[in-house]
């Protein structure tokens, strides 16, 4: 007992380092592994931790402008929604305060070398502050059933379901975001592949609009110098300041005229910063990527192409995805307002929408007229989830001794607590024992059917590299 107490100490202490910290210290290690010098991983690493403190800081200068027009907004619709929106960081504190929490982390890493091995995985996912995703399902599964071997088994699933999904995204992650040997095995992102997918095809069987086209290139070439991130960021920004600010009685036109310029030229910061963050932690991960590549090729030979698993915070430079981070937040707020049935006031997570996006981006090939089309239908699909999963998420916060904000009967977040996967499984739970293990055996059979599109990809690499030479 003393030995498995000092091991969730030592991960638990790791984890509350926060991922800024911790990514870096992993990234580090990993690289030592892999054979790459003591200098190189230490700066990888550390480029890996800048970048992501980049992207976080760029995160958090889009909330703290977006955050009080948001709150004006509410304040002028005169919303009373009863479930309340904690944000994301919320709830993965609540996903990690759970024993299922804690215990994700160690049986992730199992997932992982098992998929691995078997190859039915391409994924080294180095992205462990993000299994809580994972841990939020099993904790919300755990809620409803007292049982920690359902609730992990149904975490797993998740797992394993995201892992497969970010190998079939990894040619879109390369190619339409420009990310080279990565895949985001990101519970939020890649829970939405699916209904992108779907909704994508339904699009190019309806005529005419199949046939609008609107990816970054169109943009700049059509709008000329307003598709330039900066001059967009900045339409974009003081739109959503003319929205929270201009129509406040208790502000003068003076307050009201620099809140809208701040906003303005905040968000066409955000939009031009945002890339090079990324591209700064891209930097940090080539000496781990090249290291694993290396292993592979002296150590597995045929094993073919292995990826880099990463927080989509590495995807959310593309100007589409940060497009559609400020053009859903109104969107949103519109959809919680007009959508019937709806309990669920979307406002802390709203700035987190960024993460939802880089994987349609892939799906859509970085068409942002898709991209929108497909963003009100998932946004609007997750108010309903978050709606629903309100009690369990509650519940969830109250066993991991997460306080409740004053006046809230329920809470939940606009990211994982408004996600299909968490909520599907849920479903399944509640329809008894024999779905579960149907559920468990569907997740198998998805495993060894990306095992099978690996060994045809290997194969096509292969003969590809011979005909090079």
């Amino acid at each position: 007992m003393a030995v498995i107490n000092g091991i969730k100490s030592a991960i638990m202490l790791i984890i509350n380092l926060g991922p800024t910290v911790m990514m870096p210290i992993i990234m580090t290690i990993i690289g030592l592994c892999l054979g790459v010098k003591f200098a190189r991983s230490l700066k990888g690493g550390l480029l890996v931790g800048i970048g992501f403190i980049g992207l976080n800081a760029t995160v958090s200068i889009l909330t703290g402008a977006v955050q009080p027009a948001v709150d004006n907004m509410v304040k002028l619709f005169g919303l009373n929604l009863t479930v309340i929106d904690v944000g994301w960081p919320s709830a993965s504190a609540i996903a990690f305060g759970t024993a299922v929490g804690v215990a994700m982390i160690p049986l992730g890493i199992i997932i992982n070398v098992i998929m691995l091995l078997t190859k039915t995985t391409r994924t080294v996912d180095v992205d462990i502050w993000d299994f809580w995703h994972f841990a939020f399902s099993g904790s919300i599964v755990y809620a409803l059933t007292h049982n920690m071997l359902i609730a992990l088994s149904l975490a797993a699933v998740n797992m394993i379901v995201i892992m497969v999904i970010a190998d079939r995204t990894a040619k879109g992650t390369e190619e339409i975001l420009g990310l080279p040997g990565i895949t985001f095995p990101h519970g939020l992102a890649g829970s939405f592949v699916p209904i992108a997918y779907v909704l994508d095809k339904i699009i190019d069987k309806i005529p005419g609009i199949n046939k609008i086209k609107l990816d970054e290139n169109a943009i700049n070439k059509k709008l000329g110098l307003i598709g330039d991130p900066a001059i967009l960021g900045l339409i974009v920004g003081l739109i959503l300041g003319v929205a929270g600010y201009a129509f406040m009685p208790n502000l003068t036109l003076e307050s009201k005229v620099g809140s809208i310029l701040t906003m303005g030229v905040t968000v066409s910061a955000v939009l031009v910063i945002t890339p090079k963050m990324a591209a700064i932690l891209m930097e940090g991960v080539v000496p781990v990527s090249e290291g694993v590549q290396s292993i592979i090729q002296k150590k597995f030979a045929g094993h073919g192409k292995v990826y880099i698993g990463l927080d989509c915070a590495a995807g959310i430079g593309h100007p589409v995805v940060l497009a559609m981070s400020v053009i859903m937040v109104p969107i949103t707020l519109l959809l919680a307002i007009i959508l019937p049935g709806n309990e669920f006031l979307p406002l802390v997570g709203l700035c987190g929408i960024c993460f939802q996006f880089p994987l349609i981006v892939a799906i859509t090939k970085g068409d942002f007229f898709r991209t929108f089309l497909i963003g009100i239908v998932v946004m609007g699909l997750g108010l309903y989830i978050g709606t629903n999963l309100a009690p369990l998420f509650t519940s969830a916060a109250q066993a991991a001794h997460f306080p409740i904000p004053d006046g809230a009967a329920l809470i939940s977040s606009i990211d994982y607590g408004s996600n299909p996967i968490p909520w599907l499984l849920v479903q399944i739970t509640n329809l008894g024992p024999v779905f579960i293990i149907v559920v468990i055996a569907l997740t198998v059979l998805l495993a060894l059917w990306n095992r099978k599109q690996i060994l045809r990809e290997e194969q096509e690499e292969a003969q590809a590299a011979n005909q090079g030479e």
